[in-house]
């Protein structure tokens, strides 16, 4: 599996709260993907904690005061593997969701930066709402930024409560 990293990842999330091209906007910051073994067992278990709570994000993407959302969609590459890319969504039905890719893919012809894509709600792997200046869900960045520190982008992550969201 390869998973955009966190480069891309703080230029979605400026991109996200000031709404800056992220192609254009950001010339200085390089492109990073990261490559995770498909048996990964604590990232496919962030995965899954992203589907089964995906929900919150379909409660609150559309909210006036969130500074912004994204979801991770699993994508088919050119060698039959899953390159896992953030996407802006612009629809959400009950089977499949609308969404403009919000990175340029490494591995899958003939998708890039800002083409929209009907894919199949299953593809979802990740999702994240920035609120007051915290990251709801992400759990795939959790997972990675707990591995490189170092270069883990500056985010407070947090969780949405059954009970307020």
């Amino acid at each position: 599996m390869k998973y955009i990293g966190f480069a891309p990842l703080i230029l979605t999330s400026l991109f996200l709260v000031w709404g800056c091209d992220i192609e254009n906007g950001f010339p200085d910051v390089q492109r990073h993907v990261i490559n995770v073994d498909d048996e990964d067992e604590t990232m496919n278990a962030a995965i899954e904690t992203a589907k089964k709570t995906f929900s919150q994000f379909e409660r609150n993407w559309k909210r006036n005061d969130i500074e912004g959302f994204s979801v991770k969609l699993a994508m088919q590459t050119d060698d039959d593997d899953l390159e896992h890319i953030w996407f802006t969504p612009i629809e959400i039905g009950d089977e499949q969701l609308i969404a403009t890719c919000a990175n340029d893919p490494e591995s899958v012809t003939g998708l890039q930066f800002g083409d929209v894509r009907t894919v199949d709600r299953s593809a979802v792997s990740d999702w994240m709402i920035m609120e007051n200046g915290k990251c709801y869900g992400g759990y795939t960045i959790r997972v990675l930024s707990e591995r490189d520190p170092d270069a883990a982008p500056p985010l407070e992550f947090a969780d949405y409560s059954r009970e307020t969201k």
